[in-house]
């Protein structure tokens, strides 16, 4: 168990230092140069028909702390059964009950679900907006959430092909989330209560786009001890050598191999948000304030090929298919309270 532990570990460190690469932070900077564009194309479509007739224009910068909530997540990838492995039984020795050809084998929808608890992180943003003339504001909000979930939990509910795996190979079966950030666009509309003194209660939404990143590793180790093996129990031999010797020796192959993945996925969501909060003005042009939000956004989805499958290459043998993995959130959704510094001009 520990040296698999370790197998895996080291898997994960080369997987991450593949994420690292000069590609990787390539398309990052190019990433955060086209959120900051559609931000400012979005903010002038807003705010332009409104400036025209506006009473004031504002800036505003806040920070602050979100809770992202817990996670469910359902992964499914395109794996084939451990006995149709050319790469372990290029023989074709062993083949599951029902299948006597190399070519009969193909590759498993295997289906699981997790869960994984949530995380806080930091909120900060910039808006740019418009003051009218009735109590309303429109402005164009360019906001992040960033948060390190950093958790790992054992796969719980899977497909028939993951529970016979689990009974017949795994020591260990599991998921972690890793750091997730969200950059967000939003049109929002606000009402401003008239009420004495320098006191200002708001109430408002908005909706936009997330552009979403999630970090995901995924990691299957199997026993060590080819005697706590069942993979080839019952299944059909093919052979015309020793059957149990056979056996043994295919088991010996499987035991301690690992199947991992460890990639940075990206998606983009919809998303709204209800906001509500109060400024206090400092005097005519500058006010601080305390705003409370709620952001919900669509289902992320992603996926990529795992890294290796049973130790070797993601694949079946030669000109076989790239075995790859999907994985799909339920709703995300982000509570948070900021600090705000707003500016009237």
């Amino acid at each position: 168990m520990m040296l698999a532990d370790r197998r895996i570990e080291r898997d994960k460190s080369n997987a991450c230092g593949r994420r690292r690469s000069g590609r990787g932070e390539s398309a990052r900077r190019y990433h955060m140069r086209g959120a900051s564009t559609a931000f400012a194309y979005c903010s002038c479509l807003v705010l332009l028909p409104f400036s025209l007739t506006a009473q004031e224009l504002y800036i505003s910068t806040e920070i602050g702390i979100g809770l992202g909530n817990a996670l469910k997540v359902d992964a499914s990838d395109t794996d084939f059964p451990t006995l149709c492995d050319n790469h372990l039984d290029p023989q074709n020795l062993f083949s599951p009950v029902g299948i006597t050809e190399p070519d009969g084998c193909s590759s498993v929808a295997s289906q699981w679900t997790n869960s994984f608890d949530g995380s806080n992180g930091l909120t900060p943003g910039v808006a740019l907006g418009a003051i009218t003339g009735v109590g309303a504001r429109i402005e164009g909000e360019y906001s992040v959430f960033r948060a390190n979930y950093d958790a790992t939990s054992f796969i719980g509910g899977a497909g028939t092909d993951i529970q016979d795996k689990l009974n017949q190979e795994f020591v260990r079966a599991d998921e972690r989330i890793g750091a997730v950030g969200i950059d967000n666009l939003f049109a929002n509309a606000y009402y401003d209560f008239p009420v004495a003194g320098r006191l200002r209660p708001y109430l408002g939404g908005g909706v936009g786009v997330g552009f979403a990143r999630l970090d995901y590793n995924g990691a299957f180790a199997r026993n060590l001890n080819p005697d706590a093996i069942r993979t080839a129990d019952g299944a059909t031999y093919n052979g015309d050598g020793d059957e149990n010797q056979d056996r043994r020796a295919l088991h010996e192959r499987i035991a301690g191999t690992t199947s991992t993945a460890s990639h940075t996925l990206r998606d983009t969501v919809l998303a709204f948000q209800a906001v509500g909060g109060v400024d206090y003005l400092l005097n005519d042009s500058t006010s601080i304030g305390i705003k409370g939000r709620w952001v919900k956004y669509g289902s992320f989805s992603g996926g990529s090929r795992w890294d290796q499958v049973r130790s070797h290459s993601p694949d079946n043998g030669p000109g076989t298919q790239t075995v790859t993995y999907s994985i799909a959130t339920d709703d995300l959704s982000v509570t948070g309270v900021t600090l705000v510094l707003k500016y009237r001009f």
